[in-house]
């Protein structure tokens, strides 16, 4: 430790960290890593293997280290060492799996709810089997899946929804560490987790205006019906009732139904609740415009440790990225682009297939990587000037991956 140093500070050498440990600075800039944000706690034992590949010292805070919960650090470190070791497989190879997998998901999830809205038992084992088969891709490559769950269709919401929550919930599963029997049962818990709204009125579930406080009574009781829906069914597991019941809880005590505050809520919620909260906040809807990726993970950031897990948010800002593939952007010239990856170095800068000229115009497809471009042929910069949701500018993101020209080969 430096002499100089802040005492809440220390400087250690990247041999020495452990989970739990919060990193506060590194011995280089954080625009050269794959870290988005500076300063998290590391949870998992490949984000130490990271540092150590990027570093030789790093800067920790002391007070946080001190406030770690030693149960919580081996509950981390063994999520860690359960976790199968999955060769990862190339992005456009795994598409051509994930793409069917996707599709027949999707098919299921609007029939099982359907089902259900009917009076019908929710049919449990055709729930596990979707949620099998979209772990077993996540593992081998999660960009597939999580590029498919970017493509939305507004008039089935609540079975899209729900699949999204599931594939972005497996995902950020892995990024935690969860053993592949985990991701199996957070996946089961996302498909479900909204089940109670087949029993809110079509008129308060879709209703263009604010909520009179009757219809947010209403509104809220979904968490309840949820609950209540799934304990009837023996083939249910426990954490998927708490779920349902309790991924409307906040960190702060003020959520719903009960008011529990952070110490109450289940982990399985807490991941849901952050899933839940950017796929509404990123998704169109009758009463709002979907927010851009970057937006929506703002929002996110700002309600941690009020709304949201710290820590859980830290992991699912940097699985998704500021610039995912899919993301549509407007560039300082007037062009606009798909973002088709990010070089591993370089999060800010990142490759776009040019779709639409300076007049807003369709234009001839071409790559341009920013990390290398700083300005067009007339020299007007490329720099990224906004980001904007899903089907900006009419743009159909999946019509230009059908044509081959969307592959990420970063990822």
């Amino acid at each position: 430790m430096s002499d100089n140093a802040p005492t809440d500070r220390m400087k250690i050498d990247v041999a020495e960290l452990t989970i739990g440990m919060y990193v506060v600075e590194l011995d280089r800039p954080w625009t050269e890593t794959s870290f988005l944000f500076q300063g998290f706690r590391i949870r998992q034992q490949q984000e130490i293997r990271l540092l150590q590949q990027i570093c030789k010292y790093v800067w920790v805070d002391s007070r946080r280290i001190r406030g770690v919960k030693k149960q919580t650090i081996e509950s981390h470190a063994q999520s860690v060492d359960t976790q199968p070791i999955i060769s990862k497989i190339s992005f456009s190879h795994e598409i051509e799996q994930a793409s069917p997998a996707w599709n027949t998901a999707r098919e299921e999830s609007l029939r099982i709810l359907e089902s259900v809205r009917l009076g019908q038992e929710l049919d449990v084992t055709a729930v596990k089997a979707v949620v099998k088969e979209c772990v077993d891709s996540i593992l081998r490559n999660p960009a597939a899946m999580l590029w498919l769950a970017r493509i939305k269709n507004s008039d089935h919401y609540t079975a899209e929804h729900s699949l999204r929550v599931a594939m972005l919930a497996i995902a950020l599963g892995k990024e935690l560490g969860l053993a592949s029997y985990q991701l199996e049962q957070i996946g089961v818990c996302g498909m479900l987790h909204d089940v109670g709204k087949l029993k809110v009125p079509s008129e308060i579930l879709n209703k263009p205006g604010a909520l009179t406080a009757e219809e947010l009574r209403v509104m809220q009781s979904h968490a309840i019906e949820g609950r209540r829906l799934l304990m009837s069914n023996e083939q249910i597991t426990p954490a998927t009732v708490d779920v349902a019941y309790s991924h409307h809880e906040r960190l702060d005590g003020r959520g719903y139904p009960r008011g529990l505050d952070a110490g109450k809520i289940p982990y399985f919620a807490k991941i849901i609740a952050v899933v839940d909260a950017y796929d509404a906040i990123n998704s169109d809807r009758i009463y709002s415009k979907g927010r851009s990726n970057l937006e929506s993970l703002r929002i996110l950031h700002d309600s941690a440790n009020s709304h949201f897990d710290e820590g859980i948010v830290g992991h699912f800002i940097r699985l998704m990225g500021i610039y995912p593939p899919g993301e549509i952007v407007e560039l300082a010239n007037g062009e606009v682009g798909i973002i088709i990856g990010c070089a591993p170095g370089n999060k800010l800068r990142p490759k776009i297939l040019r779709v639409l000229n300076t007049k807003k115009e369709l234009c001839k497809e071409v790559v341009i990587d920013l990390a290398l471009t700083t300005t067009d042929s007339g020299g007007k910069s490329c720099r990224i000037k906004e980001v904007h949701s899903s089907g900006a500018f009419g743009i159909d993101i999946d019509a230009y991956r059908r044509k081959g020209l969307l592959i990420p080969t970063d990822l």
